[in-house]
């Protein structure tokens, strides 16, 4: 939870989506979950999405205005970085710093699938990534220092060219506002924006998946796809000679449609394992964590967990579920188990579960060998 005048059913039902709204005091006793130097320690880790943004040829090693470097990064490259104008942007910091998860969990007022991740950006006096605009919701949350956020809702959207960023070329703000620690600004997407650091400061992204159709309909295809068997295919027992040999003619159209329209299926429970097996998946293959001991039966794995106090979601993992009155499935890092509402529930509802509450939820031999495999695949972990 976060501080504000607005309950969660005003906010989603007037701003959510629609128009900028700027909470203050949102995080009044907000402490930053890691440091400048622990931010830029991380920003040397393999396998982070890290990226160094330097704003001017000046300081460019490439030569050229909006310049951008991935890491990971090693010392040497921050002990050679001038004094100004450039940012150390990281991203997923939910996956890597524990203490980072408590600010994803106040914005569960809105569903799971759509938060994408936490970023924190670190940047000196004056520097910014440019005015931008974003293709999703996200909230700015001030860690340290203070940030100077100019907005606009009616902006010319040209970019300036050969940049590695989208920076727009002709930016006007017609709003203004200085964030301090605890301070946080939420924008609908498409809202273009311009934070320029008023002295050392760490800022907080907060973003929400907003899929494009495209993918979501490429996405959706593939799925309905690997339903198929192998065997099927196009058959056309009914061919007639016809006119003319390259021509398509229309009763092919038509078979056609009707193979297509007999293969695209989206009753419900397609859509629903599909759609979680879409939002759960991470899109990661590296694991950072995993449990000391593999379990052989789940009765073996029942005694560890009556000796442990709780046990919690894989930080690289994501939980979500859908269900009804009894029955639900259950979508870890895109794979689906059936199990029952409860037990799906209770999984999902912290990333830390108290094991006798977790013990108490299954119901069912189905329950049980979702919890055996979670278990052994890691995507849940002994609490250390």
């Amino acid at each position: 939870m976060f501080a504000s005048r607005l309950s969660h059913e005003d906010f989603l039902r007037d701003y959510w989506q629609k128009k900028p709204y700027l909470f203050r005091r949102a995080f009044p006793d907000i402490v930053s979950p890691l440091s400048a130097n622990e931010l830029a320690g991380l920003a040397c880790s393999e396998g982070i999405h890290s990226r160094l943004i330097f704003e001017s040829a000046e300081y460019s090693p490439e030569g050229r205005a909006w310049s951008v470097r991935n890491g990971p990064f090693d010392e040497n490259d921050f002990a050679h970085l001038p004094e100004a104008g450039w940012s150390l942007l990281v991203s997923d910091i939910e996956k890597h710093v524990p203490d980072a998860r408590t600010l994803i969990d106040a914005f569960r007022f809105i569903p799971d699938w759509r938060i994408d991740d936490l970023m924190i950006s670190y940047a000196p006096r004056g520097a910014s990534v440019g005015a931008h605009i974003d293709a999703y919701d996200v909230f700015l949350l001030q860690l340290e220092g203070t940030r100077r956020w100019h907005i606009s809702e009616n902006f010319d959207a040209q970019c300036l060219t050969n940049t590695d960023m989208r920076v727009l070329a002709h930016f006007a703000a017609e709003q203004s506002w200085d964030l301090t620690p605890g301070d946080m600004l939420y924008l609908p997407p498409n809202v273009a924006h311009h934070g320029i650091a008023q002295n050392e400061c760490m800022t907080a992204s907060i973003g929400f998946r907003a899929p494009d159709l495209r993918s979501l309909i490429s996405d959706f295809g593939e799925f309905l796809a690997r339903q198929l068997p192998e065997a099927a295919r196009y058959s056309d027992p009914d061919l007639e000679t016809q006119n003319h040999p390259a021509e398509i003619s229309t009763h092919t159209i038509h078979k056609l449609k009707s193979l297509l329209r007999d293969c695209i299926n989206t009753d419900d429970n397609t859509v629903r394992r599909w759609l979680g097996e879409y939002a759960s998946d991470t899109r990661s293959s590296a694991s950072f964590y995993e449990n000391d001991t593999i379990f052989n039966d789940y009765e073996s794995l029942v005694r560890q967990l009556e000796r442990t106090a709780g046990i919690e979601h894989n930080p690289m993992s994501r939980f979500l579920f859908s269900g009804g009155d009894r029955d639900a499935m259950l979508f870890v890092d895109g794979n689906s188990y059936q199990c029952s509402v409860e037990f799906a529930e209770t999984v999902c509802r912290h990333n830390l579960i108290q094991c006798n509450a977790l013990l108490a939820s299954v119901k069912d031999e189905h329950d049980e060998t979702v919890l055996f495999e979670l278990y052994n695949k890691h995507y849940l972990l002994i609490e250390q």
